[in-house]
Formats: C-alpha cells, structure tokens, sequence
C-alpha cells in the first residue's frame, strides 16, 4: 500500500533533476510504501531524456506547456494515490530517512496535519553550508519544499493557487494552517541546494509574490 506520494517538478534543471530523483529512490522507508511522481514543465534543455533513464521506478508527467511550480504540483497531486504528499524542489535533495521519519509521525499523531524538518544549505558540491532551523513560522514560509501534508487536507483547502508564479509555497502554509496544527521535527532531513539558478536566490521577486500573498491573506 502506498503511503506517501513524492511530488518532484521540474524545469530546465537537467544537471540537478537526477541527483533529486535518485535521493527519493534511496530512502530507508520500503520501496513499496511510496511513488515518485515526476512533472517535468515543459523544459526546454534536456531533462526528459534524463528523467526517462529512471524507467519505471518513477512516474514521470511532461507537460506540453509550461504551467509553473504552483499548477504542477498540483498535476501532480491529483495524480497521487498516498495518504500523505511531500514535495521534493528537483534543485535539491532528501536525506535517507526523511519519508519514513516524517510519515511515521503522522501515521501515529492523526491529530497532526502537517510535519517538517530542519534544513541543510549545501553548495553545487553538497558541501554542507550551514544548518537552517526552522523554528518560527516566518522561517517556514520561505522553505515551502520539504513538508509532508495529509493529502486530504490539501484537497480540503483547494491545493495550490494556480496564478501564483512565486511564493507558492508561502499561501498554501497561511492556508493550511488556519485548518490543522503541525509538526517541527528539530532533524536536518532536507538539503536545499544554494546555486545561482534557485529562484528563491532573485529576492526582489520573491519579495513581490509575498506581498501579494499576504495581501490575499490577510
């Protein structure tokens, strides 16, 4: 039985996609317990041929157009079948025990909603940079990956907005939890990869789509 859906989306990182796929395949949580789905956004450069070499260990989506991160997680999202859903940035990567340490807390604990770690800022080396804990709400808008939900709640809630190019993550949160508690589990189990195509790395832009957010919010 599945009971977590893995949500990667992906567009034009080819050099990074792969390392992301093969960090969820690799998880102490059984094999059979979980379903990669892959949405690929309409890229441009190489990362179908690249998300094609997984076969089917993944279920892999290709957009005939580019919808944004937003829409595709939610593709994606209608599209999974486990209890509970995480979504995996393809820039970054899961460490061994995060599924099963993260849906082990939910499957006990059905009165909490929503569960996340601590993250690992790590360079296009995987050198570990610092540690970023994610201790107040503010910290947990701004690193919206990484967060396992039951998926029924985010039906509840209608998923992501679609419109929203940016800043996802931060209106689902403000969303979600005015509905259902959730879970700070005080380990490192995301490593969020800093390198100059991140697009939480244009702050400018980031800083727009917040405010608006908070404006839809409030």
């Amino acid at each position: 039985m599945i009971d977590v859906s893995v949500i990667i989306t992906n567009y034009n990182r080819v050099s990074l996609i792969g390392r992301a796929i093969r960090s969820c395949l690799k998880q102490s949580l059984e094999r059979d317990k979980y379903e990669i789905i892959v949405i690929d956004d309409a890229s441009t450069d190489d990362s179908k041929e690249v998300i094609l070499e997984f076969g089917d260990q993944i279920k892999p989506i290709f957009l005939k157009e580019n919808i944004g991160v937003a829409d595709a997680s939610n593709v994606g999202i209608k599209k999974a079948i486990g209890a509970f859903i995480i979504r995996v940035d393809s820039d970054d990567y899961i460490g061994e025990h995060t599924l099963l340490i993260m849906s082990e807390i939910l499957t006990n604990n059905p009165d909490i909603g929503f569960v996340y770690p601590d993250h690992l800022l790590v360079d296009e080396n995987e050198k570990v940079l610092e540690r970023i804990k994610l201790g107040t709400l503010d910290d947990l808008y701004s690193h919206g990956a990484g967060i396992m939900f039951r998926k029924s709640n985010l039906e509840a809630i209608g998923l992501y907005d679609p419109k929203l190019r940016n800043a996802e993550d931060r209106d689902l949160l403000k969303r979600y939890i005015k509905n259902f508690d959730g879970y700070h589990i005080k380990l490192p189990l995301y490593r969020y990869r800093q390198w100059a195509g991140n697009i939480t790395k244009d702050i400018a832009e980031r800083k727009k789509w917040e405010q608006k957010v908070n404006g839809n919010n409030s």
